[in-house]
């Protein structure tokens, strides 16, 4: 295959100094010296074996090989152009955004929609994962995250704190009668409480909430544990037991009357959400597109 012997940079220099008819010129365009163009256009017409100009005190004049090459050359970057144009503008409109498994299913997920009647055309791609993604591994954008936001030469942004509070199917409350009643009934009760991986930054657990409540919680109080909170706000709102909520996550079931909060004591998280990403992500147009959206919806 010909083109296979030929230097693509030698036919890219080769479009523009038959487009300019100067080899200063086309230097001047491509930003390399006079010489290296006279260096590849020396390269070009010996991988070719063909005289591709005639050399004139001012400029160059096209050979009719060079002619009939110029015209398929400049034709061909012209449409190369045009395709990396095309290939970048698709770029800028995809976004992958990571984070918790509970931030997607519980909290970005059923707001999608409203993303998407503002940016129709922004192809996303949602990764659920606990670790903090590696951006020199992976090719993710942004990183929606639940801890202290410090992160080693990424920046980051606050998006919202987090409060647990203990909630329940509202049919299991009307069984009880009352909160207190429900969280007294020791011997009846089942607690549902994620007790390892995603909700480790959390810092809390049941024992922690009573204190802060000033009750007192069973030693042999029967808990189910999830190492997810989507399935431990799943089997609450199967009337499987009281889990111990995080609101943020769970407001619009509380606002939908799904599921009650049934306390008042609500025990703040030392460790919040934030956007993270390396510096330079924050100033692409799309992630700029995103974050305004996340703001919004985390002021609402």
């Amino acid at each position: 295959m010909l083109l296979s012997r030929i230097s693509l940079a030698s036919l890219r220099t080769f479009s523009e100094v038959a487009r300019q008819g100067s080899l200063s010129l086309a230097a001047e365009q491509l930003c390399i010296s006079p010489s290296a163009v006279s260096h590849q256009m020396k390269l070009l017409e010996q991988q070719l074996d063909t005289a591709l100009f005639i050399r004139r005190a001012r400029g160059v004049e096209l050979t009719g090989a060079g002619k009939h090459l110029a015209e398929y050359a400049i034709r061909s970057m012209l449409q190369l152009e045009q395709g990396l144009q095309r290939a970048t503008q698709a770029s800028q409109r995809q976004l992958s955004v990571a984070a918790i498994p509970a931030i997607t299913q519980l909290w970005l997920v059923p707001k999608l929609h409203r993303f998407y009647a503002l940016h129709p055309d922004i192809e996303l791609s949602i990764i659920d994962q606990d670790a903090l993604t590696d951006f020199n591994q992976q090719a993710v954008d942004l990183h929606l995250h639940f801890g202290s936001g410090e992160c080693i030469g990424l920046k980051n942004e606050l998006l919202m704190p987090e409060w647990a509070v203990p909630v329940c199917h509202t049919d299991l409350l009307a069984k009880f009668g009352s909160a207190n009643e429900l969280l007294e009934a020791d011997s009846t009760r089942r607690l549902t409480y994620t007790g390892f991986d995603e909700d480790r930054p959390g810092g809390l657990n049941w024992s922690g909430w009573f204190n802060q409540a000033g009750l007192s919680l069973n030693p042999n109080q029967a808990v189910t544990h999830f190492n997810h909170l989507a399935p431990l706000f799943s089997a609450a709102s199967y009337r499987q037991g009281i889990a111990l909520g995080w609101q943020q996550l769970i407001q619009d079931e509380l606002q939908a009357g799904r599921l009650v909060a049934l306390s008042e004591t609500r025990v703040h998280l030392k460790y919040s959400y934030y956007a993270i990403a390396p510096e330079v992500h924050f100033e692409r147009d799309v992630v700029k597109l995103f974050l305004a959206w996340i703001r919004d919806e985390c002021r609402n």
